[in-house]
């Protein structure tokens, strides 16, 4: 599912056909420089809460870091829980660029599920009753609140944060049909009829894991319409620092 490339080799076909791509530079990025990693992959786009992003860094560039306040970088336990990111909006971008300036020497792994096998595996009820299924994904239950939330009522908040529906099943213009299933974004709205179906799906994705143990200096790149991710917690004190942006893929049609 991981595909090492060289940084010439990067492309929307690349990285949708295998799902996630690795690009093992060696060297640590400047902000700008991310962005121009991401370009070859479409326009590059920002995190859209307002929050996670350094005085002087481009808003396209989001900052995560263990030793982080939680406002200018994104805290411990940031990404964790099976997810597909920014499918809480309408239209999400579509690729995902993370790059690793600092890693603790054990611990802090990224894990990656291929949904597209995982829909072949399902049986044909199952695989149609999903075709016919629609999801709410919501940033709501699993916001974390800052300091930057202060004097904003719990009602106001939840009204300020976003939530789309989108279909179960995604045909991907060239990365074959997959499944939207973003389960951190998608759990509290689940209801008796979907749940059980839903707990199906996911039981057949996570058979596709692997864990990827990053390396400082590395890029990988991923495709959100074809593979779920999740950071994995650690217990050191070793900093975790990397850089985040995404890229929307302007060649074909987006979701």
């Amino acid at each position: 599912m991981i595909e090492t490339i060289k940084l010439g080799e990067l492309s929307p076909d690349v990285v949708s056909l295998w799902g996630v791509v690795r690009i093992a530079l060696g060297e640590k990025l400047s902000p700008e420089g991310l962005l121009e990693v991401a370009s070859k992959l479409g326009k590059p786009e920002g995190f859209v809460l307002p929050k996670y992003r350094p005085a002087g860094f481009p808003p396209e560039v989001t900052l995560i870091d263990t030793h982080g306040d939680g406002v200018s970088a994104a805290p411990r336990g940031f990404g964790q829980g099976w997810h597909q990111d920014s499918t809480y909006l309408a239209d999400p971008p579509q690729f995902t660029v993370l790059h690793s300036l600092e890693v603790p020497s054990s611990g802090g792994d990224t894990m990656f599920a291929d949904t597209r096998p995982a829909l072949r595996a399902l049986s044909e009820d199952d695989r149609e009753a999903l075709k016919n299924t629609s999801l709410e994904h919501s940033v709501r239950d699993s916001y974390r609140i800052s300091a930057k939330d202060a004097g904003r009522s719990l009602d106001e908040l939840r009204r300020s944060l976003p939530s789309a529906s989108h279909p179960a099943v995604f045909s991907h213009p060239r990365g074959g049909t997959s499944l939207w299933l973003s389960p951190l974004y998608t759990q509290g709205g689940l209801d008796e009829r979907s749940r059980p179906l839903f707990e199906r799906a996911m039981k057949e994705v996570v058979k596709t894991r692997t864990n990827y143990s990053w390396r400082a200096g590395e890029i990988l790149v991923w495709d959100n319409r074809v593979v779920l991710h999740a950071a994995s917690s650690y217990a050191g004190d070793q900093r975790r620092l990397m850089m985040r942006t995404m890229a929307r893929d302007t060649g074909v049609g987006g979701k």
